[in-house]
């Protein structure tokens, strides 16, 4: 719970959400930020490294890795302004800590990649004489027409929004990014076609598939494909209840607050000198009693 807690916090201090105006970059950074944290806790303990400072050194290396450069100054206000301040100093110790604790793997794909060129592929292909007829407008007047410029939009920005959720969560973990995008852009398809509005349009994801990839790979690859999509597009519609490692919604704080405090009882870090002297000015007045 603390981890999915963190995690759901990184793309306040680093990305287009960014509390800090000076912290804010495109949305990959916050995606492999998110996706380093959870590869690091994946063979690390929240007793032997704060996560706090993981999650600011985690956003520090993601700046580096996808080549968007941050000062280090930004990132120890943008953590002020989180309530949850963390020094340059430290940022800098966790961060030879964190590279370690992954491997030295910084290699991550960003699933917000994969929608754009789906996206892009999609409006070449609806074009075409096998994908005219994936292609539906939505409305009262049920009007058909060629694709024009923007006609995707809506759907590219849905599913762009689902991502913000995906990348918090455990799905990147389980899930390749070409999947997650997929499954992101047949969900945003749904909720946008439902909207009644017929300047949106509707396309068929699963037949969009099935004929992009006709006589390119066997029947039952594109059967397999399919079927673990379908799978991954549920998974992320039941995010929004808190499932998967998602902590954008249903986060409990009376339980990471008790969890926090068996934290302190047995982690290796924090202000442990603090507590010694509490421990001895208790004995000492338990003796002067």
């Amino acid at each position: 719970s603390l981890i999915i807690f963190f995690c759901s916090k990184i793309p306040l201090l680093i990305g287009p959400r960014a509390t800090l105006s000076s912290c804010r970059r495109s949305a990959k950074v916050a995606s492999t930020a998110c996706l380093l944290f959870r590869r690091f806790y994946l063979c690390n303990s929240v007793m032997m490294h704060d996560p706090k400072n993981m999650l600011a050194a985690a956003a520090f290396l993601a700046t580096k890795v996808e080549d968007c450069m941050i000062n280090i100054g930004y990132l120890e206000m943008g953590t002020k302004e989180m309530s949850a301040p963390v020094p340059m100093q430290d940022i800098l110790d966790a961060e030879v800590k964190f590279i370690k604790g992954i491997d030295f793997d910084l290699l991550v794909f960003s699933p917000y990649k994969t929608v754009l060129a789906y996206t892009e592929d999609l409006r070449t292909f609806l074009k075409s004489e096998k994908g005219k007829g994936l292609l539906s407008f939505s409305g009262q007047h049920g009007e058909q027409r060629q694709l024009a410029g923007e006609d995707l939009r809506p759907i590219h920005d849905a599913a762009m929004q689902i991502c913000d959720d995906v990348i918090v969560s455990d799905i990147p973990l389980l899930f390749a990014p070409g999947e997650v995008g997929l499954a992101a852009l047949m969900i945003a398809n749904e909720y946008v076609g439902s909207g009644g509005d017929e300047s949106h349009s509707s396309v068929d994801m699963m037949g969009y598939v099935r004929s992009r990839f006709h006589g390119a790979v066997n029947v039952s690859a594109v059967d397999a494909v399919t079927h673990r999509v379908s799978k991954l597009g549920q998974m992320i519609r039941e995010l929004k209840e808190g499932k998967y490692g998602c902590g954008n919604y249903e986060v409990n704080m009376d339980t990471l607050k008790g969890l926090n405090k068996k934290l302190k009882k047995c982690r290796a870090w924090g202000p442990a000198d603090k507590k010694e002297g509490k421990k001895k000015k208790k004995k000492r007045k338990a003796e002067d009693a």
